[in-house]
């Protein structure tokens, strides 16, 4: 009998255990604490969210410092963050291979595309928008569809259109300052959530399941994926997103004294707001397609999967 091939989606999800439980390495009786970073103790390995665990396709993710989340695609290095609501499996860049084919990155330059503001102009609230407006590129997002035209266009079809959240939702309004859902969930709650609130943050090529508003199915993580990973306004050197850079996310902080923020996970690792202007450290993300099957690796930087 010929074997048939394994899909990326089901083999993580056979390693994962569920997140609000303790586990091997989570020791509270409760599971993860959302409040603390990542570590032998809060999280290291392969969580469902225990939010989804009844659904068609539960979202399995990686946390902490797991060394197995490695994929070779599209000639890149990438490391698996998290599964999709649809079966998908969602990527950040993490650089080329070394001239043996392996995924050696861990820190550095060397794990980005290059660097960019999020948007040239901080002085309105819109300016926290993947496109200002929902009409005019920001400057992050041109800087990463020029890269994925050059680099990536052949490789769509292998590809998910799954909701990039650019999530505009206020959290409150104060002393004319305006604060968005991701800045509650960050810095006061210490929660992170999947769902995406407005139907204009729900950025994907299609408009039938988002605005469809983008050219490729490309954008960045979100503040709350980060979270997932190990990230919270805290130092944490010890997960896979750490790489001494600081890098952006696509999620909106507040509009304080006439200045518009972004998160950002900082070079300690840890999960920071400052001004769109500012330039940082972009990691493109991708989501493979549901059913994308494995051909060869098991995940290590040695040894990244390889899929079909």
């Amino acid at each position: 009998m010929q074997n048939v091939p394994k899909t990326l989606y089901t083999e993580i999800a056979k390693n994962a255990v569920l997140d609000n439980i303790q586990s091997e390495f989570v020791t509270a009786s409760t599971g993860i604490d959302f409040g603390e970073v990542s570590s032998d103790t809060n999280g290291k390995g392969i969580y469902t969210f225990s939010s989804t665990k009844d659904e068609k396709f539960p979202v399995h993710y990686y946390r902490g410092a797991v060394t197995d989340n490695n994929v070779k695609f599209g000639g890149f290095c990438w490391k698996i963050v998290r599964t999709t609501e649809t079966g998908g499996v969602k990527l950040i860049y993490n650089g080329s291979p070394d001239a043996s084919g392996k995924c050696t990155n861990t820190i550095g330059e060397s794990t980005q595309i290059g660097t960019s503001a999020f948007n040239e102009t901080n002085n309105s609230l819109e300016s926290v928008g993947y496109m200002v407006g929902n009409t005019s590129d920001s400057t992050i997002k041109g800087t990463i569809d020029t890269w994925y035209r050059d680099n990536m266009t052949s490789y769509t079809e292998k590809l998910e259109d799954t909701i990039w959240c650019n999530d505009r939702s206020v959290s409150k309004t104060e002393n004319s300052n305006t604060y968005f859902g991701a800045n509650e969930r960050v810095f006061v709650r210490k929660k992170p959530s999947l769902e995406c609130v407005n139907e204009l943050d729900k950025f994907t090529v299609d408009s039938n399941n988002g605005n469809g508003l983008l050219t490729y199915p490309v954008a960045l993580l979100t503040a709350d994926e980060s979270i997932l990973a190990g990230g919270i306004n805290k130092d944490n050197s010890s997960y896979y997103l750490y790489t001494y850079q600081d890098s952006w996310t696509l999620s909106p902080c507040n509009f304080e004294n006439q200045n518009a923020s972004n998160l950002f996970i900082g070079s300690y690792g840890n999960l920071h707001a400052l001004s769109v202007s500012n330039t940082y450290s972009v990691r493109p993300s991708i989501s493979l397609a549901p059913n994308t099957k494995i051909k060869t690796g098991n995940g290590t930087s040695t040894n990244p999967f390889i899929v079909e």
